[in-house]
């Protein structure tokens, strides 16, 4: 199958964009190319999410909506892989009759020797479960070619995201993660080591650092890997790399270690993406967060005095099981002490398999909706004045892509906010200066600092190269 076609769509988190990567990058060792668009890829491939109802049908009704596009090609391998096909494996092909191949988060290793030997007139294969415990459906990965490159030399995106450790043992009660990505591995702490190193040397500006409770990573009784504080430290020391980022933390793990590393370590951003869930000691109990508000609370406090700069985002779900009114005023007082920099919030939904879809008193869903915009109205409120304090200041940007409106660039700030700014598309990739001048909920707008501007930078270098004058 060598020269074809693939397409990949990714749906969810960061973990299912590194997925995605990393299959993008086995498929272009064996010799396959990216296709502009699906209608004219040899292989579509849907990588997916199930953590919340909404996101899986998503998934569901593009994959329906391929059918006029494999009818025109029926040459076309089309597959899925990632958490809906771990949750739904063959059902999915009752639903989705004209797919090819179904591959859950634990086997995309496996994918792109699985096409090799696979085509569209085939009996479908299906892959879930680890690879030590399930068998490929009769199907043998062929070994890569022999004249593969010992890397790939694909330039890195300037903000380039890492996985270190996959699954979860924490088994909230809404969450459907352990049962589709398994319980906690860590990577080996060498392999993370190298695959940064390389992804430095690619253009990699800022690593990401992953995993489903990212700062369990390595600690005593998971199974493989080096301490999180220990990892970081040496991820850091990589010569070239401009930025250090990770997620999502569990506070139940935040170690005082991890605290001071914050404003110790220099590549180390002054951002913390920190789960509160709700604000109300019932719920947190009820969801199996194995923490208290004023534990969270201090956790915030401790944060910030190690870090003043130190920004903080959040996940919050209303309206779980059993919760009242007072629950949910307290979830809103929380907002209101921390003052969270963003927030990604959701109404909770029913997902298979959890403690919590069995549990009774459920919130009716127009309630939900109500708290839902209370929470959102709120943080956009505390999100602009925050911002607004920012008017005035010069910021360091690293200079990721063109804006939408022309003529600019966007970016992020090392505490992760956006920054669009008016500046040459030669400055891509570089850490600028830039002085903020407008605020909004969602992003900043910016002017580039005077010692940045293409005309003072021309000035700079003719003047670096003229003769010297002889006294």
């Amino acid at each position: 199958m060598s020269g074809k076609l693939f397409h990949i769509t990714t749906f969810g988190c960061q973990m299912n964009v590194y997925d995605s990567e990393k299959l993008s990058e086995r498929l272009r060792r064996k010799g396959w190319k990216p296709a502009a668009d699906r209608e004219e890829a040899d292989f579509v491939f849907f990588n997916t999410c199930s953590i919340r109802e909404k996101a899986a049908r998503r998934v569901i009704g593009g994959l329906q909506r391929l059918k006029p596009l494999k009818a025109k090609n029926p040459q076309m391998v089309l597959g899925v892989g990632g958490c809906v096909a771990e949750q739904e494996g063959r059902n999915l092909l009752a639903e989705i009759p004209w797919l090819n191949l179904v591959a859950g988060p634990g086997r995309l290793d496996e994918v792109a020797d699985l096409l090799d030997g696979l085509t569209a007139d085939m009996p479908p294969a299906v892959l879930a479960g680890r690879p030590e415990t399930t068998e490929q459906s009769g199907l043998t990965p062929d070994v890569p070619a022999a004249d593969a490159p010992d890397h790939d030399e694909t330039p890195a995106p300037l903000s380039a995201f890492l996985t270190i450790m996959q699954g979860c043992d924490n088994y909230c009660a809404y969450c459907v993660v352990p049962y589709l990505r398994g319980r906690e591995t860590s990577r080996p702490s060498e392999e993370i080591l190298r695959e940064a190193r390389d992804l430095v040397r690619r253009g990699a500006a800022e690593i990401v650092l992953l995993g489903q409770n990212v700062n369990s990573s390595g600690r005593p009784g998971r199974r493989g890997g080096q301490d999180f504080v220990a990892l970081l430290k040496d991820v850091a020391a990589i010569e070239g790399l401009k930025r250090l980022r990770f997620t999502t933390s569990h506070p139940k793990d935040f170690s005082p270690e991890l605290v001071e590393l914050f404003g110790q370590l220099p590549p180390l951003c002054e951002h913390v993406h920190l789960p509160l869930q709700a604000g109300a000691d019932a719920v947190l109990k009820a969801m199996g967060r194995r923490y208290d508000r004023a534990r969270y609370l201090d956790l915030v406090a401790r944060l910030r005095a190690a870090c003043p700069e130190v920004a903080l985002s959040t996940d919050l779900i209303v309206g779980f099981p059993g919760e009242t009114e007072e629950n949910f005023q307290e979830t809103l007082t929380a907002l209101e002490i921390v003052r969270f920099d963003s927030i990604y919030s959701f109404k909770y939904d029913d997902r298979p398999q959890t403690k919590a879809s069995t549990l009774p008193d459920k919130v009716p869903e127009e309630e939900k909706a109500r708290r839902l915009a209370l929470v959102q109205e709120l943080q956009k409120n505390l999100t602009l004045a925050k911002h607004r304090t920012l008017i005035g200041r010069t910021v360091e940007v690293l200079a990721e892509r063109p804006a939408r409106r022309p003529g600019q660039l966007a970016g992020r700030t090392r505490d992760n906010k956006i920054v669009n700014f008016e500046a040459p598309s030669e400055l891509v990739g570089r850490l600028v200066r830039t002085t903020v001048v407008e605020a909004w909920p969602v992003s900043l707008i910016g002017r580039l600092a005077e010692e940045e501007r293409p005309e003072r930078l021309e000035r700079t270098a003719r003047a670096a190269q003229a003769p010297a004058r002889l006294p």
